[in-house]
């Protein structure tokens, strides 16, 4: 599985009023106002994360209901992950699913506020293990960061140009969008993926963003400097980039080797080895077998009971140290008083 990192910026346009881009990452969709500017950044190592960034059209009601629609879509299509692989991911049903499952809300919900060109464009990367799926439609972009070069994963030239009008649900279109890209590739540490709007691509140079990557600042500095440059060379419109940076590679499957820390805090914690393998085993005791306890595993309730309880008697046992500590110095102090009233 991927261990990554992940910070997500937008920004309104100067000449706009609301913005109508979201990015999601850890579950939520952002931004939380629709003016303004935010900032999210968090870590993963989950088996299977979802990332996406949606670009709405219609204006202030529309575009931007339609960009959340489509992040909820996308986020209840990826719980039911699993009726996907047969068994290999199947990333191909699964783009198709979400379109028209996407379309389909964003035209029910939308019809009775705008006639006209309206719907979201998505940018979505899905990681599942060490493989990275991408689905794009509309004029949002994704990129590849690698070696220090920029890449287009996602289409070959001319390509995007001919489908970018092509969003999610415009009702001047009978039928739901086809998809700009569908691809996949599997991860490289340091490889950095980069989902954005039409607004903070626009006119900010390729060679100008390669550069700022490339930059040996901190992860978050680095795209924080790259919305900076973006927005100096056109700030009109809303700009929002979502950059997921791969930290290192676990190849392990769901059910596999618990991690290591996880291993170590579940001893610390109640000396519960009843839920390691061999192998974990082996990392709990340095080297060595441990045997699991006799007395039966205990359920999660138990155990955040006994932590509690224990945390109670450690706050105890420190409440008292310094109340004790306190009359010393309480008696020393009287003492130190009565020496000099009597001298």
């Amino acid at each position: 599985m991927a261990r990554t990192l992940v910070i997500g910026l937008t920004e309104s346009g100067t000449k706009t009023t609301v913005n109508e881009d979201t990015f999601s990452l850890g579950g939520r969709v952002y931004p939380d106002m629709i003016t303004g500017s935010e900032e999210r950044s968090a870590k993963s190592q989950d088996y299977t994360q979802l990332y996406v960034v949606t670009e709405g059209h219609g204006g202030s009601g529309v575009g931007d209901l339609a960009g959340r629609l489509v992040q909820r879509t996308a986020m209840d299509l990826v719980d039911l992950i699993g009726s996907y692989k047969q068994p290999e991911f199947d990333f191909q049903k699964f783009c198709r699913d979400l379109i028209k499952e996407a379309h389909a809300r964003v035209t029910r919900q939308i019809k009775p506020r705008d006639n006209g060109f309206s719907g979201a464009s998505m940018a979505l990367l899905l990681i599942d293990s060490n493989v990275a799926h991408l689905l794009n439609i509309g004029d949002t972009k994704i990129h590849l960061f690698r070696n220090n070069k920029l890449m287009f994963p996602t289409c070959s030239p001319g390509e995007q140009e001919d489908m970018a009008e092509w969003v999610i649900g415009d009702m001047t279109r009978s039928e739901s969008p086809n998809a700009i890209t569908i691809k996949q590739f599997t991860l490289r540490s340091g490889d950095i993926i980069l989902l954005s709007s039409k607004g903070f691509c626009k006119d900010y140079p390729e060679q100008q963003f390669a550069s700022d990557l490339a930059s040996p600042d901190a992860f978050a500095a680095t795209i924080r400097q790259a919305q900076i440059h973006s927005r100096q060379f056109n700030d009109a419109a809303n700009g929002t980039i979502l950059a997921v940076k791969v930290r290192d590679l676990e190849l392990t499957e769901p059910g596999d080797r618990i991690p290591e820390s996880e291993v170590r805090r579940a001893i610390y914690h109640n000396g519960n080895t009843s839920i390691l393998t061999e192998e974990n085993r082996a990392v709990a005791n340095g080297g060595a077998a441990v045997e699991p306890p006799s007395r039966p595993p205990e359920d999660e309730a138990d155990m955040k009971q006994k932590f509690k309880k224990e945390r109670r008697r450690r706050n105890t046992k420190t409440f008292f140290l310094f109340l004790f500590l306190g009359f010393l110095v309480g008696l020393a102090i009287i003492f130190i008083l009565w020496y000099i009233i009597l001298s």
